[in-house]
């Protein structure tokens, strides 16, 4: 009996987005296949010593390696197949752990910081009487409000008056969001833009600089950030693959302030978008990462 043709399985709920388009093109060129799922539409079996999976359900061919790449609102889902596919010894490019470490702000600066690196002035707020005392404790204003979880700047806000922080985190509160409060750091070299690294399999692809849209102090380039080229120090990349290295990634967006005691560390992402990177640098993201995940296959 024929083996079945090994394939990359890319776990997405955007699977016509331009991400898994990418992913589709670098995978064609190395004559490899890679299939699509949303997890939110999976159906997981385990009992009497086996598993399975179905989508929209069909059982499908375990696949020869997973690349997990769900975002907010999708974690949940996420997490859960992708935990199942590891418990059947398939490869997976970023292991579960590591994608909820990610997930969460406040874990992700403690092991980062345990590790030596240098992150923001932050407080993990569930009531206002905390609240009070981190005003007061927290330089500022303006201060940085976030919630645990969240992607392309959603979720982050900056704040200038007090009666604003305890009124947007008596909103957050009643919708079932604990809040962090955070430094804000702004320097000549910091504040309206920040940099992004990008790591792939313990090496660095490179990185940008991204800045922020007029009147907008996130850098994203969901939010009209602008990224150009950016050149690392040897110093500079051994940080960013030991940020990764700590939260347990293979593959990972590095985030930091530039300030003129080095990086400050904002976030590591489990999975980091790539099209403003791809066109500021010319680099194969898209191509790295298919590498990679091939580098695993079983």
């Amino acid at each position: 009996m024929a083996k079945p043709a090994p394939y990359i399985l890319h776990l997405t709920a955007r699977p016509r987005g331009w991400g898994a388009k990418r992913f589709r093109e670098a995978a064609s060129k190395k004559g490899i296949k890679i299939r699509t799922a949303d997890p939110a539409r999976a159906m997981l079996e385990i009992g009497r010593g086996t598993g399975s999976v179905r989508i929209n359900g069909r059982k499908f061919t375990p696949p020869s390696v997973v690349l997990p790449r769900f975002g907010p609102g999708n974690y949940e889902n996420g997490l859960a197949m992708l935990a199942h596919l590891e418990a059947s010894g398939i490869p997976v490019c970023n292991s579960s752990p590591s994608i909820a470490l990610a997930r969460d702000t406040y874990r992700t600066l403690h092991e980062l910081q345990k590790a030596g690196l240098v992150v923001p002035l932050t407080a993990r707020i569930l009531s206002i009487k905390d609240l009070r005392i981190a005003i007061k404790s927290i330089p500022g204003p303006p201060w940085i409000l976030k919630t645990f979880t969240g992607a392309m700047g959603i979720g982050t806000m900056l704040v200038h008056k007090k009666d604003q922080v305890e009124a947007i985190a008596a909103t957050l509160w009643a919708l079932k969001q604990p809040i962090l409060m955070q430094e804000f750091i702004n320097s000549d070299s910091a504040g309206s833009f920040d940099t992004r690294v990008l790591v792939v399999g313990g090496k660095v692809l490179g990185a940008i600089r991204r800045s922020a849209a007029i009147g907008e102090f996130r850098s994203n380039v969901h939010r009209g950030g602008t990224p150009e080229p950016a050149s690392l120090t040897k110093k500079e990349t051994r940080l960013a693959l030991k940020a990764a290295k700590v939260i347990g990634l293979d593959i990972a967006g590095v985030d930091w302030l530039e300030t003129s005691d080095g990086p400050v560390f904002l976030e590591v992402n489990a999975t980091p978008g790539f099209q403003g990177f791809e066109s500021a640098t010319g680099i194969d993201v898209a191509g790295a990462i298919i590498d990679f995940a091939l580098s695993l296959a079983r």
